[in-house]
């Protein structure tokens, strides 16, 4: 299980709430992998959650976000939140949504 406080020694750190179905989370898929690729190597910590519940989006489960995070071989953890409670506290209410933190847990930028 990750706590936010395993990213602590991040000098920033980006939450992504992405989801396996969306046509324009699919679109980006291959962006957002090179980006978090040459933003973690200069420090930045990332993780991705999925924004959405599986009993109406079935493809956002976990067996699927495994495939996908193979496919796309993301360099940061996919997370499962099955209760959807991470996603209800920040505020994300579609997909992409990206929150990026300052080393102090700041909120430096929302898109």
């Amino acid at each position: 299980m990750w706590k936010l406080d395993d990213f602590e020694s991040y000098p920033a750190l980006l939450v992504m709430f992405i989801c396996n179905h969306c046509p324009f989370v699919k679109h980006l898929k291959k962006d957002i992998v090179k980006l978090t690729n040459l933003y973690m190597k200069k420090g930045l910590g990332v993780v991705a959650i999925p924004s959405n519940s599986i009993v109406t989006q079935p493809q956002d489960g976990p067996v699927f976000m495994a495939e996908d995070a193979r496919t796309f071989n993301y360099p940061f953890p996919y997370l499962y939140d099955p209760s959807q409670d991470v996603e209800r506290a920040y505020g994300a209410v579609c997909a992409p949504n990206f929150y990026l933190f300052k080393k102090v847990h700041s909120l430096a930028k929302k898109s």
